[in-house]
């Protein structure tokens, strides 16, 4: 009964006649179903049909109908079976990279390295001697063990950055047992090579950038780590690879990153190499810009407060952080980066000459929290 009360405001709120709420009701119960009810930034007991009715009805009446527009053929929602699949891509992706440098090493086709014996035992030391940590809890690095059973060890994941003195002794100690266990013999048992996993990059800033001339970001925070620690040559090869492997990226992001690592290992006084890679990278023609129907442009804009701003997102994000223009949902969180009005909520002005209140449609569970709010 409620349900059908649902769609009937719905309805009356789109100016739908019976054979277009027909049509569209039956796409909607379908994605609903399947994908934006599972959202997990709803409260318990809110559901995606009753943000829809209040996102929607705060547009007047002539700008719904753009504002559905959005969600019916730009909303890009990922949700967790999706998630999983793209993380289930990780290991094969970096396990074609090791056979692609071993081909390269021995100077031989890649496709000659099956059945070639030395190219074969060469491959199995490398997928042993690899090392996967979660460059954040988006990593899902237990769905990575799960996927991966059999094929990594439980010592070969690891789930935070900020690995411990006795727990870098742990790993390097489930190596030893591996290669003693399959015979592996005349090998250092230490890691040749370091994937670094996350599960979203748009604008490639919080992974690595320079600062006034500083560099910061997970990657140098990590290696400025494992240099401070003495790991190279101790636990890593002094010449390993560091793979930095997110299982969502955008063109925009990937291009940044490439360059940016080019630069920033420069700097180093070291032979580790960097590698950066992808399980699937959203296409530039998903982009929300300027470049976009004006009718949507003018959506965008004319609904945002600037209020739901802080002094990590910058001004002027209606178009996302960093303007990157993303029509991206995933099931956990909707990223910054996305248009400000499928996530941004702020409160309600006391002043009828202040801007537009914005309600947000998947709401965004921030990851600072001002001073003075709880977690």
């Amino acid at each position: 009964m409620k349900a059908q009360l649902g769609k009937r405001l719905f309805a009356e709120l789109m100016g739908w006649d019976h054979a277009q709420a027909t049509e569209e009701f039956a796409w909607l119960r379908t994605v609903v179903e399947y994908k934006y009810d599972h959202y997990q930034g709803y409260n318990p007991g809110s559901r995606f049909f009753v943000n829809l009715l209040s996102w929607m009805a705060q547009f007047n009446p002539a700008d719904r109908a753009v504002a559905y527009d959005l969600i019916r053929t730009r909303l890009i929602f990922i949700s967790q079976r999706e998630m999983h699949h793209l993380v289930g891509l990780t290991v094969p992706r970096l396990r074609r990279d090791n056979r692609r440098a071993i081909a390269d090493e021995l100077g031989i086709p890649m496709c000659a390295t099956w059945g070639h014996a030395e190219a074969e035992r060469r491959v199995k030391i490398m997928n042993r001697r690899t090392v996967f940590i979660g460059l954040s809890d988006g990593a899902k690095t237990d769905v990575l063990r799960r996927l991966n059973e059999g094929d990594i060890s439980n010592e070969q994941i690891v789930a935070a950055t900020e690995i411990s003195p006795d727990k870098w002794k742990k790993i390097n100690e489930g190596l030893v047992e591996r290669f003693e266990k399959e015979h592996i013999e005349n090998v250092p048992p230490i890691f040749e090579r370091i994937c670094l996993v996350d599960d979203f990059t748009a604008s490639g800033s919080s992974l690595i950038r320079k600062d006034k001339g500083k560099w910061k970001g997970k990657v140098p925070t990590f290696i400025s780590q494992m240099i401070e620690a003495k790991r190279f040559g101790k636990h890593v090869t002094e010449d390993c690879v560091i793979q930095i492997h997110h299982y969502i990226g955008t063109a925009k992001s990937r291009g940044l990153i490439e360059d940016l690592l080019k630069e920033y290992s420069a700097t180093l006084d070291l032979k580790i190499s960097f590698n950066a890679t992808y399980s699937m990278v959203l296409d530039k023609a998903v982009v929300v810009d300027n470049t976009a129907t004006a009718d949507l442009v003018r959506l965008l804009e004319h609904y945002y407060d600037e209020s739901c701003e802080d002094e990590h997102t910058g001004k002027d994000i209606w178009f996302g952080y960093k303007q990157c223009g993303l029509p991206v949902v995933l099931d956990h969180n909707t990223p910054n980066n996305s248009v400000a009005l499928l996530w941004a909520s702020v409160s309600p002005k006391t002043s009828e000459e202040e801007r537009h209140v914005m309600k947000p449609l998947f709401p965004r569970k921030k990851r600072h929290v001002e001073h003075g709010q709880s977690i």
